[in-house]
């Protein structure tokens, strides 16, 4: 073989490190907030890709095959834009964010709804609350953010249920879905988690007696344990809420921890409170860090470790990781704990960010190099990492109405939405709507047969 000139040599070494900058990892230094922004900013770039390329008819906030995600991603960046001051997306989120609330400003679409769960509706309200709580500015000639948090609420404690279980809030809404007769972790604890939120910005006791009445229904449920500060997924009616499915997901654990969180915070430090955060953190640390990446880098043990987490579990890590700062900065106590966590959460996802030429990030952030996965979740689960993180170093407290006071809050009319069949509501227009309707009328006339044909995977 003929050996290479100095210059074809030197070319070769070029492309070979030209190669390497396109895949190289992002710089992250966790005690720099420029270093974090604009890592943050490489993140958000190709994840605005992503979602546009998969928005539903090019539907405004409307996702293909999901709705509740792009309420998720939502929330991620408001929360980004709050601390690292990056407002390059504001106008699409503030109208997206909008123009998703509906007819009613409830999040309660005649569009969706006859399909919806309530952690799917709740996550659209988390997002509002943080709105209010960062100041982010609100849209002329429309309700406040804080209002439409309060409509998600309004309906939600609409749907506490007594018939089973003595209380609780269903997954799902509608009794031809199969998770009618479930009742869930994700769906409690973010009522609980919007409930404390709504009650510290606003003021108003009648929000922190419901995340009291919520809080105290799960833990006398299989939901939580306090014996063990053990996190269930679900309790099932049929069994009177005497079993429950116990796989682990960070996102169960991060609501009732920041709700938790928020309710020592506007109770001045309760010490039953503290007694709850510290319980539940303490068993969130220990499994969601696991030894083999360190014990700093958060994973989502249920699924990461096979590369089996579905589009909903590749999210919940970004969430949970901003529930965490949140609870450093609430409960300031709690921040020796959470800080080198988060950290080693961040410089890991540098690492993992090393997609392609676009800084696509990966599932699996224990891991140095990128694993291969892409898409709007993956890249928003990085985004809330690299986000709670700025909060850490910016260390502020949420805002209330006494700081924002532009979003106060104010009653919103939904036409009681929540008590109506919305596959009765109207006439059928569209295929969809027909198939719904059609499941209506079949449960309808066979009120005695088992409902448990339509099956959602949870």
């Amino acid at each position: 073989m003929r050996a290479l000139s100095w210059q074809q040599l030197c070319g070769a070494v070029l492309l070979l490190l030209q190669g390497q900058v396109a895949l190289s990892a992002l710089t992250v230094e966790v005690n720099s907030k420029d270093s974090l922004a604009n890592a943050g900013k490489d993140i958000i770039d190709p994840m605005m890709t992503f979602y546009q390329q998969n928005q539903t008819e090019g539907i405004p906030g409307k996702l293909t095959d999901t709705w509740y995600i792009a309420g998720a991603m939502f929330m991620t960046m408001i929360q980004y834009w709050a601390t690292s001051g990056v407002d390059q997306y504001n106008k699409v989120v503030s109208h997206d964010l909008m123009f998703q609330a509906g007819e009613n400003y409830d999040y309660f679409s005649a569009n969706y709804s006859q399909w919806l769960g309530n952690d799917d509706q709740m996550f659209w309200g988390l997002a509002s609350i943080t709105a209010s709580e960062t100041g982010f500015p609100e849209v002329s000639g429309k309700p406040s953010w804080t209002s439409l948090a309060r409509a998600v609420f309004n309906m939600q404690v609409g749907r506490w249920d007594t018939t089973a279980c003595g209380g609780g809030l269903r997954w799902q809404i509608w009794p031809y879905q199969a998770g009618y007769t479930m009742k869930n972790s994700i769906s409690n604890g973010g009522l609980f988690e919007l409930s404390a939120r709504l009650a510290r910005f606003t003021k108003n006791g009648t929000y922190a007696e419901w995340a009291e009445k919520i809080w105290d229904w799960s833990a006398s449920s299989p939901l939580i344990r306090p014996d063990r500060w053990y996190v269930a997924d679900s309790t099932s009616n049929e069994n009177g809420c005497k079993d429950s499915g116990n796989n682990q997901w960070t996102y169960n654990y991060g609501t009732f921890l920041s709700g938790a969180a928020f309710m020592y915070n506007y109770t001045n430090g309760d010490a039953k409170w503290e007694k709850r955060v510290n319980g539940l953190l303490d068993t969130l640390l220990k499994t969601f860090f696991p030894a083999g990446y360190g014990g700093n880098v958060l994973s989502e043990v249920a699924c990461e470790p096979i590369m089996s987490c579905d589009r909903n579990q590749l999210g919940f890590k970004g969430y949970t990781a901003m529930w965490l700062a949140h609870t450093a900065i609430l409960v300031p106590s709690t921040a020796a704990l959470i800080t080198p966590k988060l950290q080693g959460s961040a410089q890991a996802i540098a690492k993992q960010c090393s997609g392609k030429s676009e800084n696509l990030c990966g599932e699996t952030w224990g891991k140095d190099t990128w694993d291969g996965m892409s898409g709007l979740e993956v890249q928003m689960a990085a985004l809330g990492g690299i986000t709670s993180n700025l909060m850490l170093l910016e260390n502020k407290s949420p805002q209330t109405v006494d700081t924002n006071p532009d979003a106060a809050e104010h009653h919103i009319d939904n036409n009681e939405n929540s008590s109506k069949d919305p596959t009765k509501a109207k006439p059928i227009e569209t295929a969809d709507r027909a198939g719904a309707w059609i499941l209506t009328v079949m449960i309808a006339v066979g009120t005695m047969g088992a409902v448990g044909w339509l099956i959602k995977t949870q």
